[in-house]
């Protein structure tokens, strides 16, 4: 079997409301987004054409730059995000975000949670987990959760980039009504145990992975191993809900 994770739909435990680096209640736009701004602009033209090789003039650059990054962290290297962007090129030390800032106060988050962008974080204890399945795959850049009244999150969290990508879907052993083809492969109400169910994904393709996303689910699909979902549920990990789907 494998196990597939959309991404919530819905702030809460598994989607907390706030910003990147963002403590200016006035400001337009988060902190992250300024920061890598003002760091673009001020390294060389060589520098800057090594971190983002964007073919227009200088303020467009430091502009789209920040978008970039964020696209760094939810796509696999070497994807094109847009016609007039370079391919994404590895995550460098100083750009994912440091700290995410919320807007009101949680009682608890899950062990995998998403933030802003479709950027997921993880806890220590799952990021032990997937470091001891798959040593050296995922990136793990450590992030601060602060909530209001200077409250700070006592888990360590991480942002992950999840580092391999497969095309493993497998229509022909797939249930009809639980997909259709639009461009790319489309999966049909994806909250929805039945519809998932008729997924089916090649195991010769996905092969010994443990985790790892669908190039061809827009959202991205995040896939799980039987070994990884026995070893959230071992350690009694609270992540977004995940469904059962067929390895062929």
């Amino acid at each position: 079997m494998v196990w597939g994770m959309n991404l919530p739909s819905g702030f809460g435990e598994f989607w907390p409301d706030g910003e990147f680096e963002g403590e200016d209640a006035n400001s337009t736009e988060s902190g992250w987004r300024i920061r890598l701004r003002s760091y673009y602009k001020a390294q060389t033209p060589e520098e800057q054409k090594r971190l983002f090789d964007y073919p227009g003039d200088d303020v467009g650059a430091a502009h789209f730059y920040p978008g970039y990054v964020s696209g760094k962290l939810i796509h696999e290297v070497g994807t094109k995000f847009s016609p007039d962007r370079p391919l994404s090129t590895p995550i460098e030390p100083h750009e994912p975000p440091q700290f995410f800032q919320t807007i009101k106060t949680y009682p608890s988050l899950g062990s995998l949670i998403m933030l802003n962008d479709r950027i997921v974080a993880v806890d220590a204890s799952l990021k032990d987990i997937i470091d001891l399945l798959e040593p050296g795959v995922h990136q793990f850049f450590p992030i601060e959760i602060r909530m209001p009244k200077g409250a700070v999150v006592p888990k360590q969290y991480y942002t992950l980039a999840i580092g391999q990508y497969f095309d493993s879907f497998s229509p022909e052993h797939s249930k009809p009504s639980s997909w259709y083809k639009d461009g790319d492969y489309q999966f049909k109400h994806v909250d929805r145990k039945s519809d998932m169910a008729g997924l089916a994904f090649s195991s010769s393709v996905f092969g010994k992975a443990h985790l790892w996303r669908e190039r061809r689910r827009r959202e991205g699909l995040t896939c799980f191993s039987d070994e990884l979902k026995a070893e959230i549920d071992r350690a009694e990990l609270k992540v977004p809900r995940l469904y059962k789907m067929k390895a062929v």
